[in-house]
């Protein structure tokens, strides 16, 4: 089914990254259009930034709530039939209405993909009518390097400092020895231009690499 033009290029790139878990992830955090992914239940498992922005919730919140509750009350039968042809056809698109925690709402150009991951559903939206170069963000050039130049391995490392784990939580973790885990340190500072964890971690969050 094809996409709204307010998503298109974001959804094409979805569907090349189909199943590729540490590829769709990227696609995720990277794209300026608003992504979620849910599971079965209707839980929202990720959020990218421009999802987040979107509905002014935390990252945690959104974890917290299932798809039916960022939608106004009038609009949740149209909700559950999205859902069953999402999972009947695999990719649903068209227009939808949400519900910000103020009690604003937007209308939506939506697009689905089904089992995007095993077991996990994604959402792309923008406002309706918008086309997608409106919603474009200024890159810079060495966050596309930054962001380019990061292994897998660096992400990971990254994450896990973000989330607090120490060099040796890291290790342990990764199941990598300490040393390892400072030469990884070591490179993700040059690459990120920096020069301690903290600035990695700071600067690694304003690129989009981390949460």
């Amino acid at each position: 089914m094809d996409a709204p033009p307010s998503v298109g290029a974001a959804a094409e790139a979805v569907v090349r990254a189909r199943g590729e878990a540490l590829k769709l992830k990227r696609v995720f955090d990277r794209t300026h259009v608003p992504m979620v992914m849910l599971d079965d239940r209707r839980r929202h498992v990720d959020a990218n930034r421009p999802a987040r922005l979107a509905f002014r919730l935390s990252l945690a919140e959104l974890r917290s709530l299932r798809s039916d509750e960022v939608v106004p009350p009038e609009e949740l039968p149209t909700l559950e039939s999205l859902w069953a042809r999402l999972l009947e056809q695999g990719c649903v698109a068209g227009k939808s209405v949400f519900g910000g925690p103020d009690g604003g709402r937007l209308e939506v150009d939506y697009w689905g993909l089904a089992n995007a991951l095993p077991g996990v559903h994604l959402f792309a939206c923008a406002p309706a009518g918008w086309l997608e170069n409106e919603l474009a963000l200024a890159r810079y050039e060495g966050a596309d390097r930054a962001v380019a130049s990061l292994t897998p391995r660096q992400h990971e490392v990254l994450q896990l400092a973000a989330d607090g784990f120490s060099a040796g939580g890291i290790a342990e973790q990764l199941v990598l020895s300490l040393s390892t885990v400072k030469t990884h340190f070591g490179d993700i500072y040059d690459r990120l231009d920096v020069a301690d964890r903290a600035a990695a971690v700071a600067e690694g969050m304003r690129l989009g690499l981390i949460d």
